[in-house]
C-alpha cells in the first residue's frame, strides 16, 4: 500500500504521560493499563480528556522498548504515581494515516522517513501514534485506524 504523507501543525498542548521502557510483546498489557490509570489522574483532578490518546517512541530497539503513553487534557495536571505533566509544543509534522494492526505499521513510518529525505527535513520529537480507533471499540485489527505524526524540522 501507497501511503500519502500530509504536512500539519500539531497545537501546543497539555497533557498526562507514563513512560516506561518494556519489551515489546508487553505494549498492549502496558498501553492498556495505563491508559486506564491516565484517565483516573485526569477525573481525579477534575480534568477532561482533549482528544484520542497516543503513544511517544522514544527508542525502539530489538530488546525493548522507551514508550510514553499520553492523554492530553484542557488543563495541566499534577503528578500522581506514575502519571506526570507534560506540555507539548506545537510544531509542524508529517502525518499518515494507517489503517490496520499496530504490529504491521513499518510502511507507514518508511513513507514518513523517506518523504523527511526527500523534502530535507529530520524528526523534531519522538514520532507519535494517534490511536483513533480503540480495539475495544473494534476488535478487528484490520479495521484499526491510527495517526502516525512525526514532528519536523
Amino acid at each position: 500500500m501507497e501511503y500519502q504523507v500530509q504536512t500539519a501543525t500539531l497545537p501546543p498542548s497539555e497533557g498526562v504521560a507514563i513512560r516506561t521502557v518494556i519489551p515489546m510483546d508487553e505494549l498492549p498489557d502496558f498501553f492498556g493499563a495505563a491508559f486506564i490509570e491516565l484517565h483516573k489522574a485526569l477525573n481525579a483532578a477534575g480534568a477532561s480528556v482533549l482528544g484520542p490518546p497516543f503513544a511517544r517512541y522514544f527508542k525502539v530497539s530489538p530488546g525493548a522498548v522507551d514508550v510514553e503513553a499520553v492523554m492530553l487534557t484542557d488543563k495541566p495536571v499534577a503528578a500522581q504515581g506514575r502519571v506526570h505533566p507534560i506540555h507539548l509544543d506545537g510544531t509542524p509534522a508529517a502525518v499518515v494515516r494507517y489503517v490496520g494492526p499496530y504490529d504491521a505499521m513499518k510502511p507507514a513510518y518508511d513513507a514518513i522517513s523517506d518523504w523527511m529525505s526527500e523534502h530535507g527535513k529530520h524528526p523534531a520529537e519522538p514520532p507519535r501514534e494517534v490511536y483513533l480507533t480503540s480495539p475495544t471499540e473494534a476488535p478487528d485489527p484490520a479495521k484499526w485506524v491510527t495517526l502516525v505524526e512525526q514532528p519536523i524540522a
